[in-house]
């Protein structure tokens, strides 16, 4: 089960009270899943859904708001998709009716476009329309290893007027959306994960939330242990470049005739270190039984005098 498919499942559970709420969930729904157009000279429209679910949760919403039934007029799986998808018709004689209440048409016969604030009274049917709009066109993906995908969450619109709205809609809840136009269709969507955890909790997904917050948290605890690693990798190429560097200037230094007259001390590390060649500071230091400090104090000189030396020869 995909993380989509949670939040349309969690809204269905938590459900929709209201009547004016189920209209506007119901309004939401047929915008961006239902397809209006013009059957035998009439208004028509059909529905359709690729989650059976959301179909048979809005079929009943349909029969409680209208008394009447959505039928099931044809259903289909995708073979390279193994979707299914599902198309419902209302086969009644109050197509015209149904359309005008839910601001889909207007008294002419004509298709709206955009949002009615008359299909919007108060809050609790602001949120229906949100949620209805989500359970009609909407989709949020998470990241996925090694495919550079983002978080994105989006909902598909037949027109942009009404994606337009949309957005301000959600904005009254203080949720920022952009607008693209693709294929003929608007899409809404945020790629914020703040937003996107915002928009959960607005629509009241409490399930869906905490599971997008432990993704988070896990995502984040990934990326700062690859952080950290990757700090270390860096670190480890420093230390071995500078190991690298060390034993070269320490063997070009042993040949010159200063070499001998080098302290016990330092004759030690540059011995130390041409028969360790990968060892790091501190390991030399551990051996030598001194502090690192003292051993980096050590070798500031003995690289120095090699530098010396070296340069005039």
């Amino acid at each position: 089960m995909n993380f989509t498919s949670d939040v349309k499942r969690e809204i269905i559970m938590r459900g929709i009270r209201s009547g004016a709420a189920k209209k506007a969930a119901l309004s939401a729904f047929l915008r961006t899943s239902g397809i209006l157009g013009v059957r035998d000279g009439a208004p028509a429209f059909f529905i359709v859904s690729e989650t059976e679910k959301v179909a048979a949760y809005f079929t009943t919403v349909f029969e409680e708001v209208f008394g009447e039934t959505l039928t099931t007029t044809h259903a289909s799986v995708n073979r390279l998709s193994g979707r299914g998808k599902l198309v419902l018709e209302y086969l009644g004689d109050r197509t015209v009716e149904i359309l005008k209440t839910l601001r889909l048409i207007a008294k002419n016969g004509e298709i709206r476009t955009g949002i009615s604030s008359l299909l919007l009274p108060d809050e609790e049917a602001e949120l229906a329309y949100i949620k209805g709009a989500f359970l009609g066109g909407g989709s949020c993906t998470l990241p996925t290893e090694g495919k550079g995908t983002g978080y994105h969450l989006e909902i598909v619109f037949p027109d942009k007027k009404t994606a337009n709205d949309f957005c301000g809609l959600i904005a009254e809840q203080e949720l920022i959306a952009h607008v693209v136009e693709r294929g003929g269709s608007a899409v809404a969507y945020i790629k914020s994960k703040e937003l996107i955890s915002d928009f959960l909790s607005v629509i009241g997904a409490e399930s869906s939330l905490k599971k997008f917050a432990s993704f988070l948290e896990k995502r984040d605890e990934s990326n700062r242990s690859n952080r950290a690693a990757n700090c270390f990798s860096g670190n480890a190429d420093k230390t071995a470049t500078a190991a690298v560097k060390q034993v070269l200037a320490i063997r070009a230094f042993k040949k010159t005739k200063d070499f001998k007259s080098l302290s016990s001390e330092l004759k030690e590390l540059a011995e130390l270190r041409l028969e360790n060649p990968t060892l790091s500071l501190q390991e030399l230091a551990d051996k030598l039984q001194v502090s690192k400090s003292c051993l980096n104090h050590r070798m500031r000189r003995l690289l120095l005098l090699a530098e010396k030396t070296t340069d005039q020869t």
